[in-house]
């Protein structure tokens, strides 16, 4: 088994507690439109580095692949899954209403299950399950496949959209909720968004082979500060991105842009770091990860967090720095709910996530290892 790398998970741990942030404002405001601009992306780059350095891609069998991750993102899916329509329902009923809403909102749930969309912010695992399929059977295509791929993944988003169109009102077919042609949005995007992932997954694939040659820290800090430079720049001009809805913002190329140079900025940069000093804090969300973005927002965690702190104080109505300042308050307030929501299934349901038991690999920390 490889040992993990220290910088991975503390890039995975500042993407979700960036998505979960992102959950927390409702204002448009200046960080939002910076942590947008890659906070998803980021995810699927350092997958990519992950298949490159542990060469899953390259031994396993399309068989063992599969079950790798049937394992690791199917079980959660499927887990989460169901305690989400339970709850979920049970909530409905709980606030007595007529018995109709409470079966819609069974069978919407169950919907969005069965076609992939994703409850809430599950949406983000069928969509990294499709990529990683995805591009499973592209690095083993010939070059030519390969290079039609790293173009055609560019417009997979606005495939999407064509699609949604032509089946929404006013488009070519009658579309009502629950009906074969809701459903078919519903699984048509979730595999737009995983051709998406798959594209950046390989780009984070092709990153690694280059970015493991490098060995002095002093360039990767210089880098990773221009990269992350640029992209604060570029992302105030790019706004209204939003992976999940599948917005690309104000100028679609930007999106891929800042991306790819916001992410590498951050994991050079996070890599610097790393190397001199043990990321505890990133490194225990980026572990759990998986259980966070199942449960923060499935289980009315970040509404909890939100109206509680909204009831012993005040939350600015304008994107400013005092409304930022508050909003990391109540995601203090989200993670503290997490913390112990994660111990307990860690503890006594495992396999909720795929797993018999909890064990921590060595890190890798020494300056210059990859």
């Amino acid at each position: 088994m490889k040992e993990r790398i220290a910088y991975v998970d503390a890039a995975k741990g500042l993407s979700i507690l960036m998505i979960a942030l992102g959950h927390i404002t409702k204002i448009g405001n200046p960080v939002d439109c910076w942590m947008s601009s890659f906070k998803v992306s980021i995810f699927y780059i350092i997958s990519g580095f992950l298949m490159c350095y542990t060469g899953s891609i390259r031994k396993k069998t399309f068989k063992e692949f599969m079950l790798k991750i049937l394992k690791s993102l199917g079980i959660p899916y499927l887990s989460f899954s169901i305690i989400g329509i339970l709850f979920k329902t049970l909530c409905v009923c709980l606030k007595h209403k007529p018995f109709e809403m409470v079966y819609e909102t069974f069978e919407g749930y169950i919907y969005d299950s069965i076609f992939l969309k994703g409850i809430n912010s599950m949406w983000f695992i069928p969509t990294l399950f499709i990529g990683e399929i995805i591009f499973y059977w592209i690095k083993r295509s010939p070059k030519v496949v390969k290079f039609l791929y790293a173009v055609a993944g560019l417009f997979s988003i606005k495939l999407a959209h064509i699609i949604t169109a032509a089946f929404s009102s006013g488009g070519i077919f009658e579309l009502s909720p629950g009906n074969i042609y809701d459903n078919i949005i519903r699984f048509t995007n979730a595999v737009c968004k995983g051709f998406s992932a798959a594209w950046f997954l390989g780009a984070g694939y092709i990153i690694y082979l280059y970015y493991k040659k490098i060995k002095d820290m002093r360039i990767k800090l210089a880098v990773g500060t221009v990269m992350s430079i640029i992209n604060i720049i570029l992302s105030q001009i790019n706004i209204g991105v939003d992976f999940n809805q599948m917005a690309e913002g104000k100028y679609p190329y930007m999106f891929y842009i800042c991306g790819i140079i916001g992410s590498v900025g951050a994991i050079m940069l996070l890599d610097v770091i790393s190397s001199y000093v043990r990321l505890t804090f990133l490194d225990y969300w980026g572990k759990n990860s998986m259980i966070m973005m199942c449960t923060h927002t499935l289980l009315g965690v970040r509404t909890i967090a939100y109206e509680g702190w909204k009831k012993v104080a005040f939350i600015p109505e304008t994107g400013d720095f005092e409304y930022i300042f508050e909003c990391l308050i109540v995601l203090a307030i989200l993670l503290m709910i997490e913390y112990s929501i994660i111990e307990i299934i860690n503890t006594w349901f495992p396999f909720l996530i795929g797993k018999n038991r909890i064990y921590h690999e060595p890190i890798i920390q020494k300056k210059g290892v990859q």
